[in-house]
């Protein structure tokens, strides 16, 4: 019997836990991670973003790197599930790209589960600041986020799975989001 698959999609604002909890996925599934910071950062990192930098100007090159990103998890052998993660304002760009996401586990016949993690605000805040987050080109300062976070984010579609990570351990999220996870043939699943 081959191996169920899966593509966990996690979407939350900076600072929520998207990283950590898609490793702690990643540790209980074996799941490749497939962070934003994968696409950000080969962009983020030469062009200085976050020394005095900001994004500006960067949209189109993240883009053409998720494009190559993406076709590289359809590449992967059957057995191999992915965990992606990102940060989605509320726009048309970004409801497609959920929909490329969710077209991408069909095409690799996996389970597709959006995951949408949210927090408390002033949480955020204090979170942001972490040395952890030094890592990758992260953001890491408080006023910069607080304007971002008036951003709407994209509303969740109908089957996403929405949790608050205010008052959440990471483990307590990714034991919520592996228990949505189908374990065998049934309706909701596909099996590779």
């Amino acid at each position: 019997m081959e191996p169920l698959t899966h593509l966990v999609y996690l979407v939350g604002p900076p600072a929520v836990g998207k990283l950590t909890v898609a490793r702690e996925v990643e540790r209980r599934t074996g799941a490749v991670v497939v962070d934003n910071h994968l696409v950000n950062d080969p962009v983020f990192v030469p062009a200085g973003v976050g020394r005095g930098r900001g994004i500006e100007g960067t949209d189109a090159l993240r883009l053409r790197v998720l494009d190559i990103v993406m076709e590289a998890a359809e590449l992967a052998p059957p057995e191999v599930s992915h965990v992606f993660t990102h940060w989605l304002p509320d726009t048309p760009q970004n409801a497609a790209l959920v929909e490329r996401l969710r077209y991408l586990a069909g095409r690799r016949g996996a389970h597709f589960l959006p995951v949408w993690l949210e927090a408390d605000r002033e949480v955020l805040l204090r979170r942001v600041v972490g040395a952890d987050r030094a890592a990758r080109a992260k953001l890491r300062d408080a006023e910069v986020l607080r304007p971002l976070l008036e951003v709407p984010t994209l509303p969740p579609p109908p089957d996403a799975v929405v949790v608050d990570t205010t008052d959440l351990l990471p483990a307590d999220v990714a034991g919520r989001i592996v228990g949505r996870l189908p374990t065998d043939a049934t309706p909701e699943g596909v099996r590779r």
